[in-house]
């Protein structure tokens, strides 16, 4: 019984957070090209009135995943998601920009994301470790993953965010669900990670979330730039 009410404050919890994440991964080995004409849509009039924050992620040490960079979309509601396409589809001078930038990218995939819960504000995080799962159990997973993020984050003395998030369009078959932790830079989150995984709680909850939840890759992904 505590487990259900507990589960229950958690996905209330995470309706009174909503927010949306547009994440548009692609690949390039012109990286110079794509931030010069990225940096010249966001200085349209549409770029500069999007209602939401706007930054360029790079992807490092990704495994298979072909992707090397993010362009990434925050919204806090539904307004500002639906005010992002309807605005792009009336800009000619952004489409015209965007068919310029798709001469150096190659598209891997598109998702709107959104949290299922999560603690404190990522916005300021400079490097993140990404877990893409298949989670059988959601619910289960992510109490069990709230009760032990924020044991071993006071333990460890972390306040950069993390939480579960999960591809409400954009789906795919490698995972359902992903895992994010933030950190300040590269070396706090490697000596973070391994702080963590070297922790009792940590293989008390590896047990606990073994037989719903299946790991499919780990990555890093640092921010570049905001604009």
């Amino acid at each position: 019984m505590k487990k259900l009410i507990l589960i229950g404050a958690l996905l209330a919890s995470s309706l009174s957070f909503s927010q949306y994440c547009m994440f548009f991964d692609f690949k390039t080995d012109n990286p110079e090209a794509v931030v010069t004409t990225i940096s010249k849509i966001m200085d349209t009039e549409w770029g500069k009135n999007i209602q939401g924050t706007k930054s360029l992620f790079g992807y490092f040490f990704n495994g298979e995943y072909e992707a090397t960079h993010s362009m990434q979309f925050c919204f806090q509601d539904e307004a500002g998601v639906a005010n992002f396409m309807s605005s792009w589809a009336a800009s000619s001078e952004v489409q015209q920009l965007s068919k310029e930038l798709d001469g150096y990218i190659t598209d891997v995939s598109q998702a709107l994301n959104t949290p299922i819960w999560y603690q404190n504000d990522w916005s300021n995080d400079q490097v993140f470790t990404i877990y893409q799962m298949d989670v059988k159990n959601p619910a289960a997973y992510v109490a069990e993953y709230a009760s032990f993020s924020q044991k071993i984050s006071e333990k460890m003395g972390v306040t950069n965010s993390y939480g579960v998030g999960y591809p409400i369009l954009g789906k795919t078959d490698d995972y359902s669900h992903f895992v994010w932790i933030g950190a300040p830079d590269i070396q706090t989150a490697l000596s973070r990670n391994k702080q963590m995984t070297s922790d009792a709680l940590f293989n008390e909850f590896a047990a606990k979330v073994a037989d719903v939840r299946d790991v499919a890759n780990v990555m890093m992904m640092m921010r570049l730039m905001d604009f």
